[in-house]
């Protein structure tokens, strides 16, 4: 008898836990290059190219991927492209690595609680100095990074990336 409410309980916070994603109307593209496909695949045809914000109406869900419509077309788009709010007005875009990053503008007090960035602080400074390993100067660490930050990288070539490695929704 136990076993009764144990059960409606669970069923309960399973419909409370589902009822956001049901109640999505509607959501944002996120990234750029996203694609409305005629079908939930990657690999069929493209009705529409859509730009960065554009609002989406959303009609199901299907595994990873949304049917959706917008300025009167409809189609699928996979999840990793949008978002549930409008992307904020950036510098997004351009064919850098890192979109509009343009050069590094970390400062040393940035990373301070990054650790990400080995060397761009004081303490690896000093760590390196301890452990008798020349300490470089900081100003080679932020010329590195803006080097890999100038690094160019063509759509073509990420999704050739995406489609080889299966990732994202070139995944099955």
């Amino acid at each position: 008898m136990k076993r009764i409410p144990t059960i409606v309980a669970s069923l309960a916070c399973m419909a409370l836990f589902a009822v956001p994603a049901l109640a999505q109307d509607k959501l944002f593209v996120a990234s750029e290059g996203a694609k409305l496909k005629a079908d939930k695949s990657a690999s069929s045809d493209t009705v529409a190219e859509l730009p960065v914000g554009q609002e989406l109406k959303v009609a199901g869900q299907e595994e990873s991927w949304y049917k959706v419509s917008a300025n009167g077309k409809s189609g699928w788009i996979y999840r990793g492209k949008v978002s549930a709010t409008a992307p904020e007005p950036s510098r997004q875009g351009g064919d850098n690595l890192f979109g509009g990053a343009g050069s590094s503008t970390i400062m040393v007090s940035e990373a301070d609680s990054a650790r990400s960035m080995r060397g761009l602080n004081e303490s690896e400074q000093a760590a390196a100095k301890a452990a008798g390993r020349p300490a470089r100067p900081l100003s080679d660490y932020k010329n590195a990074l803006d080097k890999i930050l100038a690094e160019k990288v063509d759509k073509k070539e990420i999704e050739n990336f995406l489609k080889a490695g299966h990732i994202g929704e070139y995944a099955k």
